[in-house]
């Protein structure tokens, strides 16, 4: 497990791989049936496990579903999902697309589905 130091702010970079990381890992388990929806993370499991402070965390993934790319699939917790077809109208000025969307980024999320 990843250890951040919470004294330390982690760049956008940082922060937005990591959380959609996470996401799309779980996603991932869901989807081939390993997991549940009810596994899927929450802000506060996304907050515990990469040791991110919850408000910063909350801040990203409102970003990350703006743009599509996680949406909640329950409300009370809110847990989120990984949307793999958001990758394909993702703007390509937006830092996202360059994270997630080039093939030369060392975050590049290959899109088979």
């Amino acid at each position: 497990m990843p250890y951040y130091n919470l004294s330390i702010m982690p760049s956008d970079t940082e922060l937005f791989t990591c959380l959609a990381g996470e996401i799309l890992a779980a996603t991932e388990r869901m989807n081939a049936g390993d997991v549940l929806e009810d596994d899927l993370p929450t802000a506060a499991d996304l907050a515990r496990k990469l040791n991110y402070r919850l408000e910063t965390v909350k801040k990203k993934l409102r970003v990350l579903k703006e743009e599509g790319l996680i949406q909640p699939v329950s409300m009370t917790p809110k847990r989120y999902r990984f949307n793999f077809w958001a990758l394909k109208s993702l703007d390509e000025a937006h830092v996202l697309h360059s994270l997630f969307c080039e093939p030369d980024s060392p975050h590049y999320i290959e899109f088979h589905h």
